[in-house]
């Protein structure tokens, strides 16, 4: 009976280890900014720059012209995009302020972009401001960049849409 009883509670402790684990990745900010990177991709594809423009935060949206921007990052790219290897993170940071987040931000990757006409693009990466207590304004995509392959002496060319705007408090 013991040992039995022992085996019981070795279970369910492993279920109960199981499940929060699960569960605290299901949570956590890199893995809830993959999956809308996922969508974020599906724009890019279909050039849908009218969602992607949404996603810029509001001090971007006001200080430039987006469809500009996203006209020449589409006509950098060699063909139409249509697929991708993988999402990672380039980093993320965050402030606390009694358990609390009071800023958040990460960096996106969407790796080894390939194109229609056989163009593999190394990453198209995005940073992104998910929470910032004391500049709202500031909540959301600041900048896209894509590395192009460029005979000049750094070996590419950075083509971007909108930018990181920097406050000084």
């Amino acid at each position: 009976m013991n040992e039995i009883f022992k085996k019981g509670i070795a279970l369910i402790l492993s279920f109960i280890m199981l499940f929060s684990l699960a569960s605290c990745s299901e949570r956590h900010p890199a893995n809830k900014a993959k999956r809308e990177a996922k969508k974020i991709f599906e724009y890019l594809k279909n050039k849908d720059t009218k969602r992607l423009n949404k996603l810029f935060s509001d001090d971007v949206r006001w200080s430039h012209d987006l469809d500009d921007e996203w006209d020449d990052f589409f006509d950098s790219i060699d063909g139409n995009i249509v697929s991708y290897g993988n999402i990672t993170t380039g980093g993320e940071g965050g402030h606390y302020d009694f358990g609390k987040v009071t800023y958040s931000d990460i960096v996106i990757n969407i790796n080894d972009v390939e194109t229609d006409t056989g163009m593999t693009y190394e990453s198209i990466s995005y940073y992104q401001i998910r929470v910032d207590k004391k500049h709202p304004e500031r909540e959301g995509i600041g900048i896209f960049s894509l590395m192009i392959p460029s005979d000049n002496e750094k070996g590419y060319e950075e083509v971007t849409v909108g930018e990181i705007i920097i406050y000084y408090d």
